[in-house]
This record gives C-alpha cells, structure tokens and sequence, in this order.
C-alpha cells in the first residue's frame, strides 16, 4: 500500500447539495421548487433572519441564552456551537434557496463532514458533542457561513433507508432544488467564521440528552450538517453512526487484507537510499509494518522488497535488515503479491503464457558483500510455502517454518529463488486490481498456480443477502470484499483530519450494526485496504482498533473467509483499456527483444534481469491512477531499451578499393555497452565481383569499438559492389541493422594472365616428354622383337648340325687348321694338340 508519502489526499467526498427551507422543529420532506421571480425576496429575507441571529449571537458570547438559543464560543478553529435546544422541537432554520451542485472538495468544492467528537457511535439518552467540519478546497475565499446541524426524524433499519439518509445531502445531479425524500430534525444552527482557499474549520455541538429521543431505538442514527452562505446552502454532509443500543444479531465474520507496497516507481530493485529512508524509525515501511504487526489483518507484501534488501548483502542498512526480520516474526497471515505488484489481468488478457517474474538479479549483486556472516542471504531458500498449520487463527499465527537455511559460501551471491522465497502463510492468492478482472483471467490465474482470486465487488455481479465473501465463478475460486464495508473502510484509512476519520468509521461500523441486526446467521465477509495514495498508516491502525471494540462483527483469517462455504457468483467483465493493453503489449515485445538481444554477452543475465524487473515495476497496479505519468514513464523506458538495442552496431565507412585477389574489408563495430559483447561479422555482396569468405567472429570490449577484417576475394571483373555488413550473436539473433559499404573492385587481370600461359607451358612440355616416352616405348619394343627372332634362328641351326655326319679326320693333326662353319658362322675351333 502506498501510504502518506504522497502528498495528494484522496478524499471520499460525498456530492453536495442545496436543502430547501423548512419548518423549525419539524421533519422535512419533499417541498417544490422555488420559482425564479422569488429568487431575490427570498435571498433578502435569508439575509435579514442570518443578521437578526448572529446579532444577539455576538453580543452574547460566552453568556447563557435562553434555551432555544444556542451557546455560542468563538475558537482559533472556527465556531463551537452547544445546543441545549430540545430535540423533539427542533430550532428555528432560517429560509433559504438551494445554490449549484457543488463540487466534491477533491475536486475543488467545498466538504463537509460531521461526526462526535469522541468515538464513532451514538448513545440515546447522553449527551453527546458533535463536530462538523468545513474544507474549502475552491481557489477563493468562502463568506462567513452559517452551520445548521439536523439529525434524522426517523429510525433508520433497513439498507435503503441509510441510502437515502447518506443521498440526502447529494440533490439531484443537475443541481435542482427538490429536497429529498429522507425526512430530518433540525438540532441547531451556529456561525462559522470566513474560510480562505485550502484551510479548514470545525464547528462543536453540545447536544442535550434528550436530543436523540425519537430515534432511540433506530440501529443506525443519521446526522448531517449544511453551510449556508446569505441563506443559500453552498455544502452539505450527511454521515451515519450506529446506536449503541442496537441488537447485536449475528455478528459478521470479518476478514481484513491489508497491500504493503511502496509507491509506483520506474525501476524494479530499491536502492540501499529508499530503503534505510522507508525503514527509518518514521519511514513508510516502518510505519505501515507498525500498523498492521499483530492486529487481526492479512498482509500482502510486495516481494520486491524483500528481493532489495537481500540483494545489497551486508551494505544493507541496518535499519533495513532489522525490519525484513520484524517482518518474519509477525503473526499475521503473510502472503505474496506479484512482484513489484505488477498488474496481473492485464498479463492475462494480452495471451502470455504464464506469469511474467524477475530472471535474474545477477546484475545488482555483489560478491563482496556476502562474506556468509549474514544470516539472512538466502535465508529461507526452499521453505515451505504452503498454509500454516493454523490457517484459522484470526491472526494467521499457525506455526510456520521459519528456520532459515543455511547462507551461501562465503564470496558466493545468492540464486533469484534465494532472494525471493520467504515462509509465507500460503502462496496460492492472486490479489489483481480493483475492476480489472476480465472472462479467461481467472482460468490464467488458476494455471500458473493462484488458484484463488481476491476481487473487488464491482467485477462480480450482486449475490444474494447473506452471501460468504468465499465463491465460485465459472468453476474458479476466488474470494471477493464486501461493497459496504470496503468502501468506508477504505475512506477511513486515507482520512486526513479526526473529524473525517470517525466519520468514514462510523459509517463502516453503523453498515455492520445494520447488517448484523438484519441475520440470524454469522456471514463471513472480506474488506480490503487500497493500494492508492494518500493511505494514511496511524488511519489504518485506529480502525483496526475500532474494529475490535464494537459487537457487531468479530476478526477472523482470511484464510477462514476463503474456507467458508461458496456462493456461486458471475463475473462482471472488466477489461481493461484498448490503450493500456496496446502499451504494455508492445512493452512485452521490447521485453523479448532485449532478451534476444542478450546472447551477445557471456551472461545475458545481466541485460535481460533488470529490464525485466523494470518491466514489472511499470505494471504496478499502483500507476493505474497515474495514467499521464505512467504514460512519460514507459515512454523514457521504451526509448532507453531502444538505445540498448542499438548499442552494438556497425559504424558507417567510407568506400574501400579492391585491387588484389584476396584482402579484407575492414568493419568497425562499436559497442556502447558496459559488458564485453561477442559478435559474428557477416558480409553480404551485392554481386559476383567479390567473394566473400567465412564470417568472423569477434569480441569487442566494454564501451570501445574494434575494427574486424572480413576476408574477400576479387572475381573477374572490375566495378562497384555493396557490401552489406550484418552482425548477428553467436546464437545467431541479428544485432542492429545491416550497414552497406560501397566497394570499388578492380579485376586482377595479370595473374590470370599468368596463370594461364603457365597453363599452357604445361601443357607444351607434357605433350612434349608424353610424345619422347611414347617414341622411345614403340624402339624398345622392336628391337625387343628383332632380339627375340634372331635368338629363334640360331636355336634352329644349332639343331641342324647336331644332326649330320662328322667330317674325316685329318691325317697330319699337328698341321691341319680348323676353318670356320660357314653354315652357323661359329669360329673354327683351336687345333688340339694330343
């Protein structure tokens, strides 16, 4: 809940009215409407009767009048009326005419509350002092006014009468002077002084025993005042308080949900500043953990808080880790909201696929800051989170784990499950904003494990008197507060003044009194506090409180409101706008962009952690009534992602010249990025000149830029070609946008040239040695053939001469000479001697 960190006040004013004249003493119903052409007898008769009062007023003050006469004091604060006037009879009220509707104070009118000025009930038959006070919330300063106090003429015991008592001081919407139908007593009348732009007054009646006899024995007891000005009723209120001495009944059952948040923030992790400001001795958290410690009253909490104070380690404030510890230790039914209290129906209706939450706090921790001697890092990491073992203990103090595990090693930084587990009561609850709901939510929820669903009373359509705030729609659980009770108590938690506070409480007490007076049988029922602004902590407390005096109802868990037994019930579908859903769509798409975008680093945890924890910070239901600055907002982090995405980029160049068969087309890469990326450099030609090699792969500094070489090859011919320089993640997720180069290429006509005629000089010489082995094969094998002929021929003759007869001997062996065979050419053989 965002509390008084804000200084805008939302003030649940009820609209004003102008109140005809009536008869002293008497009950006043409905009387015509005045005609134009009396306008200005009247308006001078009201001014004689105001001058003739205020005149013995005046000249009396601080001396006892007659009874009919009020006592009138003059105080610092304004008028302090006492009236010792009879009840039954009522004082004399001056005529008057009805001015404009006037606008509520938050708007720029004028309020008016009225309430007792102790407690927040009424007691027939004692005397009672009544306060009725005046905000002039106009630009200009309010005449000195009368204050005329009236009570209701009869008992109020039925829901429409209190409707009317409360709408009695509204008139119609046009501003018409019908008076209404709810019939009033008059108690007495007293000056107010003059009022200037923003201040505030309040005007104190003593009222006489007997001035609520006629209503003894009413439940509820209506009280109103109206502030006229030259007899014109310029403001009116009207306010209702139980009767102490009303019937107790079946008192409610009554369960109580109380947001703790911090106000709407653009980033998705608290610095160690908000949170030692927050959890000072007077700081927001400190004051709204005060306020709801121990009373009867179901916290939901915002995980990012507790996320932020783990993820700073030992440079946590003290006062910080003191507060994240008081929070274990309470009583109450502690659950979880969405992280940063991001806006659950509208991720529902946009089609995701479950429900967005943070990835990574890598990035925010620090290794230095978790020596393991804090014992809360990582405390609680794989708790239970299921209900406690008392779920029906009013105040939710079944006994839950709580025993911290064990921190991580020393120079060891918490997981993203560390930092965001915590012994929760249960875990199962989704809490979407007021009126958000839509048909299909609740079956989303269901899925990704809420399977029950806090709603506001406008998005289900009525249920029958006597209804359990647990119910069933279309098959889903859910749980939904009470339209009566929400809304006072919700006024009374923003009240800025004691008199605006016990009149917003009393109404929420007088609607129990009456609800309970009307059944025999105990219904459980549900109120929520706001998440808006202007939520006042000591408010909060002090009603809580108040609750616990009265008879008319008893705290009981929330966890028993969801356990008591269903009404069916139908969804009153609530989209939201076309407009927001446009938005955070795109947001959701920058989102994924960003996380492809990523896988240029080592640890893409480190990009993709935070924008998404900024993500959910900017769909914190809180900025649903900030329209015009969550629209700035998202627009500064939609341009600040889009500067992310173009962070690692080629720069333009100025034409290169190619002149060799290979080179390298130099590209600078820049990369503005606090990390070192790693990118794959592509070149694309826009025709055959050039051949492009493999794509290089390269890593680039943190905030530096690196010039890589693509390798390329000339073709044949010689012109301009574009190269389109493209960067891609070695994922292959496409990084910027392609940059051309334009290239001038120059053939390389004398290798080939060369290249060629070295060609054909091969081919010369090859035929040549081809054409000289060829030759000499073809001599081999001839005279390999010749050879082999003459060998046959010499086989044969050899045979021959085997064959025929010896030749005589010689008859003188020492003179005879061998010649050679003329047949076979063998030389003749050496004589022999014997």
């Amino acid at each position: 809940m965002v509390a008084e960190s804000n200084p805008a006040r939302r003030h649940h004013r009820r609209p004003q009215r102008a109140t005809d004249a009536a008869e002293p003493g008497a009950p006043r119903g409905k009387s015509p409407r005045p005609r134009r052409r009396r306008a200005a007898l009247i308006g001078l008769a009201a001014a004689a009767a105001v001058a003739v009062v205020a005149a013995p007023l005046s000249a009396n003050a601080g001396a006892v009048l007659e009874p009919e006469f009020p006592f009138v004091t003059i105080h610092d604060s304004g008028v302090s009326l006492n009236s010792s006037a009879s009840s039954s009879e009522g004082t004399a009220a001056a005529p008057r005419e009805r001015a404009g509707q006037a606008a509520p104070a938050d708007e720029g009118g004028i309020a008016v509350h009225v309430a007792p000025t102790i407690g927040t009930t009424l007691t027939p038959g004692a005397p009672v002092t009544v306060s009725v006070e005046i905000e002039n919330a106009t630009a200009e300063s309010l005449a000195a006014a009368t204050v005329r106090l009236t009570r209701s003429a009869e008992a109020i015991d039925e829901v429409a009468e209190l409707d009317a008592w409360v709408a009695a001081t509204a008139g119609d919407e046009a501003g018409s002077s019908d008076a209404s139908d709810a019939a009033e007593v008059v108690l007495g009348d007293a000056e107010a002084r003059a009022l200037s732009a923003g201040s505030v007054t309040s005007v104190a009646f003593t009222l006489p025993p007997n001035s609520l006899d006629g209503v003894t024995e009413s439940p509820i007891i209506g009280l109103g005042a109206e502030l006229l000005v030259d007899g014109v009723v310029v403001a009116a209120g009207a306010d209702v308080f139980a009767n102490t001495n009303a019937p107790t009944g079946a008192p409610f059952s009554l369960a109580l949900a109380y947001p703790l948040t911090v106000p709407a923030d653009a980033t998705g992790l608290l610095d160690a500043e908000q949170l030692e400001t927050w959890t000072s001795p007077l700081g927001l958290l400190t004051r709204q953990l005060d306020a709801v410690a121990g009373r009867s009253v179901a916290i939901a909490i915002d995980p990012r808080i507790i996320a932020s104070i783990r993820a700073l380690g030992t440079a946590a404030p003290a006062t910080a880790t003191a507060w994240l510890d008081r929070l274990r230790g309470v009583p109450n039914e502690v659950f979880p909201l969405a992280y940063a209290d991001s806006d659950l129906a509208i991720q529902a209706q946009l089609g995701l696929t479950g429900i967005l939450t943070p990835t990574s706090f890598s990035d925010a921790l620090d290794s230095a800051n978790f020596t393991g001697g804090d014992g809360d890092q990582g405390a609680d990491e794989g708790e239970a989170q299921g209900e406690g073992d008392d779920a029906g203990d009013p105040q939710g103090d079944g006994e839950t784990d709580v025993t911290a595990e064990p921190s991580p090693p020393p120079g060891e930084v918490p997981t993203t499950e560390g930092l965001l587990n915590w012994p929760y009561t249960r875990s199962d609850l989704a809490w979407p904003a007021d009126d958000t709901v839509a048909a299909g939510d609740l079956e989303f929820l269901q899925a990704a494990g809420l399977t029950t669903t806090i709603l506001a009373p406008g998005n289900v359509e009525p249920a029958g008197e006597g209804a359990n705030a647990a119910s069933t729609i279309n098959g889903s659980s859910a749980v939904v507060s009470h339209e009566r009770l929400t809304a006072p108590l919700r006024a009374a938690s923003v009240a800025v003044t004691d008199t605006e506070w016990r009149s917003a409480t009393g109404r929420l007490v007088a609607e129990l009194a009456l609800g309970a007076g009307e059944r025999t049988e105990s219904t459980t029922v549900l109120a929520t506090f706001d998440r808006g602004t202007g939520v006042q902590a000591s408010r909060v407390s002090a009603t809580i409180d108040e609750l616990a005096t009265i008879a008319w109802s008893q705290p009981v868990s929330l966890s028993a409101a969801i356990g008591a037994p269903p009404a069916d019930r139908a969804l009153a579908s609530l989209p939201e706008s076309d407009a927001r859903r446009s938005n955070i769509d795109r947001m959701v798409r920058t989102e994924a962009e960003i996380a492809a975008f990523a896988t240029v680093l080592t640890d893409e945890r480190l990009l993709s952690g935070p924008t998404r924890r900024d993500l959910l910070a900017l769909l914190d239901v809180s900025w649903i009534d900030e329209e015009e600055a969550w629209h700035s907002a998202v627009g500064d982090w939609l341009l600040a992602q889009r500067n992310t995405l173009g962070a690692v980029s080629v720069v333009p160049g100025s034409p290169i010249n190619v002149v060799s068969s290979e080179t390298g087309v130099p590209t600078t890469v820049l990369n503005a990025l606090p990390y070192p990326v790693t990118i794959v450099v592509d070149v694309d030609p826009s025709n055959g000149r050039l051949i492009v090699g493999d794509r290089v792969e390269a890593t680039i500094e943190a905030e530096s830029r690196s010039t890589v070489r693509v390798p390329v090859a000339a073709g044949v011919g010689s012109g301009e070609v574009s190269l389109a320089v493209s960067l891609s993640s070695p994922t292959g997720v496409p990084i910027g946008t392609p940059v051309l180069i334009p290239a001038n290429v120059q053939a390389d006509w004398e290798g080939l040239g060369a290249a060629v005629l070295g060609i054909v000089v091969v081919l010369v010489f090859g035929i040549g040695i081809w054409r000289n082995i060829s030759r000499r094969r073809r001599q081999r094998a001839a005279a390999a053939q010749s050879d082999a002929a003459a060998d046959s021929a010499g086989a044969d003759a050899s045979n021959d001469a085997s064959d025929a007869p010896m030749p005589p001997a010689a008859s003188d062996a020492g003179s005879t000479v061998s010649k050679p065979d003329v047949t076979t050419g063998a030389p003749a053989s050496e004589p022999r001697n014997d």
